[in-house]
């Protein structure tokens, strides 16, 4: 079989106009040409994977199954040819890779701050992945360094704490708890809360600390972060929230009268560190690339919470 990379560019650029002669042309080849190489593509394959009714073609019940096979190919192929420049560079190590896990608005502030810019020795090339792909990524050596939150946990890794931030209650002024200084999570667990989907990454990771303390949080209502935020505006005055400092200064003084009450447990804390194979080089070879990354992660924090407030007030507008 002669499945080559340019019968399968042939096949793609046909299926796209599903007209031979615009096909050829966007293929700078004649129309025969590419005929003849749609057909022995079908011989090599044993299939139909046109058929030619006058001037029409109708793609093939087999050629539809195959097509995101056709197209995952090419796409592969492209990151082959890529992947292969990059290792044959006069420079290998220009690239610093870097795989991120956590709130997608705090991934958005690392590169438009423009922060990752001021590091020179290699170009930053990050990727959003879960935590446990950003695991496997290191233990293969495909990333440099893994930042996430919460923190990566494993015997063959190294993480380095950047950001700790307490998680506490926030509360409607007229609530009846709103003058207390702090709270326990024993009472925590009585109070009705406005929480975020299931799905939410700041969700699942207040609910495993309480979990892991036989704590489960009352939630009266779960919401997308757009109905969250009409929460905010709109609340009932019964209902609290799980906020961090940052959070608490950058949204809620926005939406309504709120007071900021502590909860009475260290463990109630968000954390985002960086990690990298233990007794790997990176962290001497990039030492300014951590150092960079501890001085500003109070501003790309800051910048993650008011990047989140504009995009969740837009998509707000958007429902009105």
């Amino acid at each position: 079989m002669n499945l080559n990379h340019t019968r399968i560019i042939h096949f793609l650029t046909t299926v796209k106009h599903m007209n031979m002669n615009q096909a050829a042309k966007e293929l700078y080849i004649s129309q025969p040409a590419l005929s003849l190489s749609i057909s022995r593509l079908e011989e090599d394959l044993g299939i139909v994977l046109f058929y030619r009714e006058k001037n029409k073609l109708i793609l093939s019940r087999e050629a539809r199954i195959l097509l995101p096979r056709f197209q995952q190919l090419q796409l592969d192929y492209e990151n082959l040819i890529q992947e292969a420049k990059r290792l044959r560079s006069p420079h290998p190590d220009k690239f610093i890779n870097i795989s991120f896990s956590g709130s997608k608005y705090f991934f958005a502030s690392l590169h438009l701050t423009g922060i990752l810019n001021q590091f020179d020795q290699a170009i930053p090339n990050l990727c959003y992945v879960d935590r446990s792909q950003a695991t496997e990524m290191l233990l293969a050596m495909q990333v440099d360094f893994a930042i996430a939150c919460p923190l990566l946990t494993h015997p063959r890794i190294t993480t380095q704490v950047l950001l700790t931030e307490p998680i506490d209650l926030v509360l409607p002024s007229s609530h009846p708890l709103a003058g207390r200084k702090s709270i326990s999570l024993d009472t925590l667990q009585a109070l009705p809360i406005h929480g975020l989907a299931r799905e939410n990454s700041f969700r699942q990771m207040c609910d495993s600390i309480c979990m892991a303390r036989n704590i489960h949080i009352h939630y009266k209502t779960e919401n997308t972060i757009a109905a969250y935020n009409k929460r905010m505006s709109n609340n009932d005055n019964t209902c609290g929230f799980l906020s961090t400092p940052a959070n608490f200064e950058i949204s809620f003084r926005n939406f309504g009268d709120y007071v900021y009450v502590e909860i009475d447990e260290e463990a109630m804390s968000r954390k985002m560190g960086i990690s990298y194979l233990t007794g790997s080089e990176v962290q001497y070879k990039y030492a300014r690339f951590l150092t960079l990354m501890k001085e500003n992660i109070e501003k790309l924090n800051d910048h993650h919470h008011i990047l989140g407030l504009s995009m969740m007030s837009s998509a707000i507008d958007m429902e009105t």
